[in-house]
């Protein structure tokens, strides 16, 4: 027993002697910590820009564009691709990685230009065909996009982006039946995958179907709490559902996120209209104005609530402009002929129906304002996320 503890008190002093050399030459290896992607992209820009300071190559001019779009920054990547086409102009990954930044800047139609380049210099991957299906259904070549789409899964039988973009093609289309198919295979795939929880759930909405909405809300929130298409899709549900405070609540939540969201502004003034809160509706209507002036149907919206402050100039003056972006809405001229002898005759007063100017000879043909269409989302940018990635 004692030669035993003598050998051991031998071998613990020799590893501490070792330990203590180490450290007084400054050789023992530290232990490195583990490198964060954020860590990996910085230094890899690092080594980049300084092959670039020193003699320019197109590679490394992609390379560095390649890491600007992971990281979110469109107009850097752009900048950097288009260095790099001018030193190699026929190199077809160059093109392709254009064509990519060109569709998160949703510049589509030249992004479809530079992946059919990139396809014609031999580059034939399910991610390009993926890219042009993409930029094809935003194109409205739904054919075409298909075809590519197809394409794209032959090669790669499991990619859920190909899926749910087919899916996409399809709601186009006029097959919803396919296209909640379509989404439905995208999530068996790639469960971390945002827009076809989106696509689901407004479609469910639409159809009806608000538990099957709700769940699939709720399943994509699991992921992605904050994401304002899912906040703006729940706000729709609870919408069509008439419970008009919870509906607003979480258009407002969406638009905490993302700021620009028109259609949550939009619907966000038409819930306020129907809680008789003009004021707040017509802010909201204005908001829509700034982002989108050509957007259909405000200016009659916030002529209704001038309407019902009884201001008659402003009201007649925005339906003077509803009438000038639709000829054909009725319900705006009507407004429009209500306001002008409501200025003549007074408020109080029984309107004289014979001077009506513009009498439908079926009435019944005129428009429920009351049901307004909601527009589809379409994918928004990846700068910054994949959502594809499980």
């Amino acid at each position: 027993m004692g030669k035993f503890f003598s050998f051991y008190c031998l071998i613990m002093g020799c590893l501490l002697a070792a330990c203590s050399e180490d450290d007084r030459r400054q050789t023992r290896i530290p232990v490195v910590p583990e490198n964060s992607a954020e860590t990996r992209n910085q230094a890899a820009l690092e080594a980049l820009t300084r092959a670039i300071n020193q003699n320019r190559p197109a590679s490394a001019y992609a390379k560095r564009a390649a890491i600007y779009m992971d990281l979110g920054k469109p107009d850097e990547a752009i900048s950097d691709i288009n260095e790099a086409l001018e030193r190699e102009n026929n190199e077809g990954r160059y093109h392709f990685i254009k064509a990519k930044i060109l569709r998160e800047r949703q510049q589509f139609e030249e992004g479809l230009e530079s992946a059919l380049r990139a396809e014609g210099l031999g580059v034939n991957t399910p991610e390009l065909y993926i890219v042009l299906g993409d930029l094809m259904q935003h194109e409205k070549q739904l054919d075409r996009a298909r075809f590519y789409l197809v394409k794209a899964l032959q090669m790669a039988p499991y990619e859920g982006e190909a899926f749910y973009l087919n899916g996409l093609v399809a709601a186009k289309s006029g097959d919803t039946t396919r296209a909640l198919s379509y989404y439905k295979r995208a999530l068996v795939l790639k469960p971390r995958f945002l827009e076809p929880y989106v696509q689901l759930s407004i479609i469910h909405s639409v159809r009806g179907d608000y538990a099957s909405a709700i769940a699939y809300n709720k399943r994509g929130a699991g992921y992605f709490p904050n994401d304002p298409g899912l906040l703006y899709a729940l706000g729709h549900i609870y919408q069509q559902t008439s419970v008009s405070d919870s509906a607003y609540f979480f258009y407002q939540k969406a638009l905490q996120f993302q700021p620009s969201m028109v259609q949550a502004q939009f619907q966000s003034g038409l819930v306020m209209m129907k809680l008789r809160n003009m004021p707040q509706a017509l802010y909201h209507f204005d908001q829509v104005l700034k982002l989108a002036p050509g957007h259909p149907r405000v200016h009659y919206y916030m002529a209704m609530c001038y309407e019902q402050f009884k201001e008659w100039e402003q009201a007649g003056r925005m339906y003077a402009l509803a009438m000038q972006e639709n000829a054909a809405d009725l319900q705006a001229y009507y407004g429009y002929w209500r306001v002008q002898k409501r200025k003549t005759y007074g408020e109080g007063t029984e309107l004289p129906y014979e001077e009506h100017p513009f009498q439908p000879t079926r009435p019944g043909q005129v428009l429920d304002t009351t049901r307004v269409r909601v527009m589809m989302i379409q994918p928004r940018s990846r700068f910054g996320r994949d959502s594809t990635k499980n």
